[in-house]
């Protein structure tokens, strides 16, 4: 016998036996993608989750803190680094924050619509305020370009919500395109479907003043998902009824075809027309502005379902208890701020995957089932509190049967409790 040749037999049928195990594994860890665009049919998700009326905050509800950093590039004639700049820029954010925190009341409310006093989402600079000086694009409005020079500073910078200044002098104001609402519509080229895309806003100013204060916070809305309540240009919402978007809280429940406002910056209130109101998002110089309802329940959902959710600060919790009464399955990608809880007699299968707060946990009760089936339960920032499993305490418990917690983890589900590479 070849004894020399059977070694190679046996060696060729080991490295066959090892690609056949590698090619099992890769089909084998092959994940369903969770899906946040509008083609999930997942009831759970159309007739909840996806839902704007499902994250109207109430007066209990813990205020979001975003992370904001304001990146100024500097010139001949510009703004400069000077003490005056950076107080200007302060005095900015909190006129600003005041637009989402003293929410006025409607300019023609609509009937049964109740008044929500604050957005309960707040933006924070911090320390982030950033000079680029030295550069020639103090005259640049296109954020790629801005953004891709910040990367080559410091890719860090990028993880906040950024707001580019320049001195262009003829640029528009605006938000990073596409908005959230339509980053998981499905589309691709231009319009991605990722979660993690950057979202920013751009301003042109030589100083920054009240009037630039109220530009930022319509161009946030944006970057949190709001659309125009007028229709000169691009991106208004919707004005057809049956479309779950639709804003019945601004528009009212019986819109004719061409339901918007036709206000402009500077328009003066008249009553009894439609033609300027007090609305954030309608384009108007005003001292304090409007947010209705659903327009708060937009943001929120951006925050939990949509890609400016990553820049939320860590330490946002709700102690309120997330209760899964009836037997659900989560197939999208969502960012929980609150315990969830998984009563008895109810399966909560996750095939999508669930960023956890900080202080979050996840309760099994008695009775109660988690299915991890491929899915991924991770933490949004930090290490979180893990899953809690509820088993029989009593004696009198385990006589009646063992109706303990069940935790199942299958098709490589993931449970991590350590923290989240990415929201």
């Amino acid at each position: 016998m070849n004894t020399g040749k059977t070694k190679y037999i046996v060696f060729l049928l080991y490295v066959f036996a090892f690609q056949q195990t590698l090619l099992w594994a890769q089909v084998k860890t092959k994940k369903a993608a969770p899906d946040n665009s509008n083609a999930n049919t997942n009831p759970d998700y159309t007739g909840y989750y996806k839902k704007i009326e499902s994250y109207i905050p109430d007066e209990y509800s813990p205020v979001k803190h975003i992370r904001v950093a304001v990146n100024i590039f500097t010139g001949p004639g510009t703004m400069q680094n000077t003490d005056s700049t950076r107080a200007a820029i302060k005095q900015m954010m909190l006129w600003l924050n005041g637009f989402y925190a003293n929410v006025d009341s409607a300019t023609y409310g609509i009937a049964g619509v109740p008044w929500i006093k604050d957005t309960k989402i707040r933006f924070d600079l911090d320390d982030r305020l950033y000079f680029y000086e030295g550069t020639k694009l103090y005259n640049t409005s296109s954020i790629s370009v801005l953004e891709k020079h910040i990367a080559g500073v410091d890719p860090e910078r990028l993880n906040n919500l950024n707001i580019y200044i320049t001195d262009g002098g003829t640029a528009q104001p605006h938000a990073i395109s596409p908005y959230p609402n339509f980053i998981l519509q499905g589309h691709t080229g231009t319009h991605p479907s990722s979660l993690e895309g950057n979202v920013a806003v751009y301003i042109s100013t030589l100083f920054p003043n009240y009037v630039n204060s109220q530009t930022l916070a319509h161009e946030l809305g944006h970057a949190l998902d709001l659309l125009h309540t007028y229709n000169r240009a691009c991106c208004p919402e919707t004005c057809n009824a049956s479309d779950p978007e639709y804003l019945y809280d601004v528009f009212g429940p019986n819109p004719p075809a061409d339901c918007y406002e036709q206000g402009r910056f500077g328009c003066t209130i008249t009553p009894g027309e439609n033609t300027c109101t007090n609305n954030m998002m309608g384009g108007n110089n005003m001292l304090y502005y409007y947010f209705s309802p659903m327009q708060i329940g937009k943001l929120h959902r951006a925050l939990a379902i949509k890609s400016p959710r990553k820049y939320v600060k860590d330490d946002v919790f709700d102690n309120r208890e997330y209760r899964i009464k009836k037997d659900e399955t989560w197939n999208f990608d969502i960012r929980c701020y609150s315990p969830i809880v998984v009563e008895a007699g109810a399966t909560l299968t996750v095939t999508g995957r669930i960023l956890m707060p900080e202080q979050g946990e996840i309760i099994i009760k008695r009775g109660g089932r988690l299915i991890v089936d491929g899915g991924t339960i991770t933490g949004a920032g930090k290490k979180w509190e893990g899953v809690k499993i509820k088993t029989s305490t009593t004696a009198l418990e385990r006589l009646f049967g063992n109706n303990d917690g069940l935790l199942e983890i299958k098709n490589d589900g993931v449970i991590d409790e350590t923290t989240n590479k990415g929201h």
